[in-house]
């Protein structure tokens, strides 16, 4: 609409405008004079009275609690015939959302933001669905242009006028929504108007927008689709194909490669998000507050990775998800809080070498390496102590063999002087005497047979308890080499030193290039000396001819191995034509005006050399992780290893202990 004459605040004041700020299709929002905390929004077209209406009461209800999550009406606006024209709000800050779940341009708007970082803004985001649900009313219009998000995490909804309004019995609607973010059961509406919105319609956009904000910008309903012809997000949704739930699968859903499983959220959020997008829950939604708890709990949970101190997981997770899914894609998820900057690599980092090849800021080569250099190299193998120095206790067969066999020598010496004493004093009975104690000691030499049998067993268990000491001694060496970790590092040093070196390997390009359009013009320059027109004494007409049949008719045919080919034609010719060529080739100057590298080339260079880049800085911020991980498994298997190896040990000492005393 045409901008009035005289515009009033609604205390009457006049409002002066300022520099527009920006224009939408509905209105353009303007700078106040005198009052900088507020900017004015004027529609571009006459209200209807509704419309109108809508605004004065949103004015009514405005509170503390809504103006701190939202731009929320201030104050009215009308033109000098008293008609509702626009309205007063408070000043925007931050930036749309999307700039910041997405993580390419993360990078540069949100330049400090970890995981962390996220998970606070997303119960933020929930904290504003609250505040306005606690009011009454429903958000309705869920897009990612309404939302924005400020350096401290916190969240400003916008274009509140939009919003379903409820003041005492009246209510005034949403018209408008956008599907991708709208619930399965408002999918394939084509008109809003009259329908009441709901909050359980509002908990589902939330769900989504939080959703995005801990993966990364994916979308739950955008995934690979394993059916027949193509499966567009608002379809997936009204047929509730949530590609990140344990029934995705059967819904012929599958997360997109190099995505967040879902299962490494706390189990809380994980039923949250199954609740939110699950058929059977659509009445019941997980709402804002149930959010904020969960969200608030996890962010509880948080820790470091030990590659990577920018990245942040939760505790339950096996490993640093960032780290593997930043190998896996080559690109970074986040970035250090202290690199806002990619330093040019220059002699300040490293003193030797500099790129001027700036891919975006973001890298920080020092950061980077001073972290692969804090990677603890695994510890060297140790010295296995051998069996025989161990102190092992007899086995307990062994242990009841001895024992029975001290009886039975206490008992044949018992028996032994018995004997000598009836001998001594009933030298009468000594034939029976020696008869009973002859029948004593053949028993108690039976009942020591077990012995044999007990050696053979314990012989064959320390000869198998050897090879399996040497097979796990020689385990124990081959888990402990560093061969894999050597091999890492050196492969990073020498991403290092080509990352170093970008401008050489730009520079080596472009001579390449140079050297590529000196030989074309060398080649034009030998291809017009004729071998016809040249005095070459001792090759005649003839030989020419001659030559001319195998296809060497210029100087740049005349090669040692085709001049070899040519039958008749003896070293001495051979010698001839190529000095001629030499000579042809010394006269021969460079014109670096026709020889120009084309800019469609060099462009290729300058393309060839910022993909470089990227790589090396994927390889390099990737090297901390991957360096822990190789050193972590080398650890795992020295222990497992040193586990086995003791108890190898113990039982073998055990074993040859039994031996000797059998």
């Amino acid at each position: 609409m045409k901008r009035a004459d005289r515009i009033v605040s609604g205390r009457g004041a006049d409002v002066i405008f300022g520099q527009e700020l920006g224009r939408g299709g509905e209105g353009s929002v303007f700078e106040v004079a005198g009052r900088p905390e507020v900017v004015a929004k004027i529609y571009h077209k006459p209200l209807p009275k509704e419309k109108q209406d809508k605004i004065e009461a949103m004015v009514r209800l405005k509170t503390e609690r809504l103006l701190r999550f939202t731009v929320w009406p201030v104050e009215v606006l009308r033109d000098s015939g008293r008609r509702v024209i626009g309205f007063l709000m408070p000043r925007l800050n931050g930036k749309e959302i999307h700039k910041l779940y997405g993580p390419k341009t993360r990078l540069t708007e949100f330049a400090q933001a970890g995981y962390p970082f996220l998970v606070h803004t997303a119960a933020n985001l929930a904290r504003a669905f609250a505040a306005v649900h606690e009011e009454g009313h429903v958000v309705g219009d869920i897009n990612h242009s309404n939302f924005y998000v400020t350096d401290q995490a916190t969240i400003l909804m916008l274009d509140c006028d939009s919003f379903q309004v409820q003041s005492g019995s009246k209510r005034f609607g949403c018209d408008v929504g956008i599907p991708m973010y709208m619930p399965p059961e408002l999918q394939g509406v084509t008109s809003f108007r009259g329908m009441v919105r709901t909050r359980n319609h509002d908990n589902f956009g939330l769900a989504v927008f939080i959703f995005m904000l801990l993966f990364m910008g994916r979308h739950p309903f955008a995934g690979k689709y394993s059916g027949q012809g193509e499966m567009p997000i608002e379809r997936a949704i009204r047929e509730f194909r949530f590609a990140y739930g344990p029934s995705s699968s059967g819904r012929q859903m599958q997360p997109p490669p190099g995505s967040l499983p879902l299962q490494l959220l706390p189990p809380t959020v994980q039923a949250l998000f199954l609740r939110a997008f699950a058929q059977e829950s659509m009445t019941r939604r997980p709402n804002a507050q149930e959010w904020v708890s969960a969200l608030q709990e996890m962010g509880g949970t948080l820790v470091p990775c030990a590659a990577n101190a920018w990245h942040h997981y939760p505790a339950h997770a096996a490993s640093c998800p960032w780290c593997a899914m930043e190998a896996a894609t080559g690109g970074l998820l986040f970035r250090p809080a202290d690199s806002a900057y990619r330093t040019s690599a220059g002699a300040a980092q490293a003193g030797a070498g500099s790129s001027s090849a700036d891919p975006g800021a973001g890298f920080h080569l020092p950061a980077v390496w001073g972290q692969i250099q804090r990677v603890p190299k695994p510890a060297g193998a140790r010295t296995l102590p051998e069996p025989s120095s161990l102190q092992p206790q007899f086995s307990a067969p062994v242990t009841a063999y001895l024992r029975r066999k001290r009886w039975r020598g206490a008992l044949s010496l018992l028996s032994l002087a018995s004997g000598a004493g009836v001998w001594i004093f009933l030298p009468g009975f000594w034939m029976l005497t020696v008869g009973v104690l002859a029948g004593f000691n053949l028993l108690l030499l039976a009942a020591g047979r077990g012995r044999r049998a007990l050696r053979e067993e314990r012989t064959e268990t320390c000869s198998r308890l050897r090879v399996r000491w040497n097979e796990v001694s020689r385990l124990y060496i081959e888990a402990s080499g560093h061969g894999a970790f050597s091999a890492k590092l050196q492969e990073l040093e020498q991403a290092r030193r080509d990352y170093l070196d970008l401008e050489g390997y730009k520079a080596g390009e472009l001579r390449r290039l140079e050297g590529r359009q000196r030989a074309v013009q060398l080649q034009v320059y030998l291809r017009r000396q004729r071998i016809e027109q040249a005095q070459l004494d001792g090759i005649g007409p003839g030989r020419r001819a001659t030559l001319a049949l195998f296809g060497i008719e210029t100087a740049l045919e005349v090669e040692t191995h085709r001049l070899a080919r040519v039958p008749g034609f003896g070293p001495a010719n051979t010698r001839m034509l190529l000095a001629w060529r030499d000579r042809i080739e010394r006269r021969f100057t460079f014109d670096p005006v026709l020889g120009r590298v084309p800019a469609a080339e060099v462009l290729a260079v300058e393309r060839a050399v910022e993909a470089r880049t990227r790589e090396l800085e994927r390889r390099l911020s990737a090297g901390p992780g991957e360096l822990m991980r190789i050193s972590s498994g080398i650890r795992a298997r020295q222990e497992a290893a040193l586990r086995e190896a003791g108890g190898t040990a113990q039982a073998l000492a055990q074993a040859e202990l039994d031996l000797k005393a059998l």
